[in-house]
């Protein structure tokens, strides 16, 4: 990819780990590469950002057929509810916004219209969007705390 255009797929080699040494090791994570070098005098090429994992992009509705939304869209809205966590679940048909409040009352009404018009204006259509207020999120089988999860059906 050019320089500033993320990509879909990350390889890394890492071979000086004698342990376990990794050849073509893919991450799911979106980066975009910068220039190569950089002010400590190493001549590697650097990373100029890392936008994600590629699991975590939802596919919702569009008017032309469907739109990945990006983890960064919730982000922008939730990160500054002031929530202790929170968690989008993808459900058929709409969005699940689970909220741990910090004891400071979160209203769910306005983070309800904030999220559906922040999905819209990424390009889905009218999204339902539902919050409740939780007291705790489930971790998965490895103990992470996904805040992008398909619901299981």
């Amino acid at each position: 990819m050019p320089a500033g255009t993320p990509g879909a797929r990350l390889w890394v080699t890492v071979l000086f780990s004698r342990t376990l040494p990794l050849i073509r090791y893919e991450l799911s994570d979106q980066v975009a590469l910068g220039g190569r070098g950089c002010a400590c005098g190493r001549p590697f090429g650097l990373l100029a950002g890392v936008e994600g994992r590629t699991e975590d992009v939802l596919v919702l509705p569009a008017p032309n057929g469907e739109v990945h939304v990006h983890p960064n869209v919730f982000h922008a809205v939730l990160d500054e509810l002031g929530a202790a966590q929170w968690q989008v679940v993808h459900e058929p048909g709409r969005l699940r916004v689970l909220l741990v409040e910090t004891g400071t009352a979160i209203d769910n009404a306005t983070v309800r219209q904030s999220v559906e018009d922040a999905v819209h204006a990424a390009g889905a259509t009218q999204t339902d969007v539902q919050v409740e207020t939780v007291d705790n999120i489930p971790r998965s089988a490895l103990g992470k705390l996904p805040l992008i999860r398909l619901a299981t059906t």
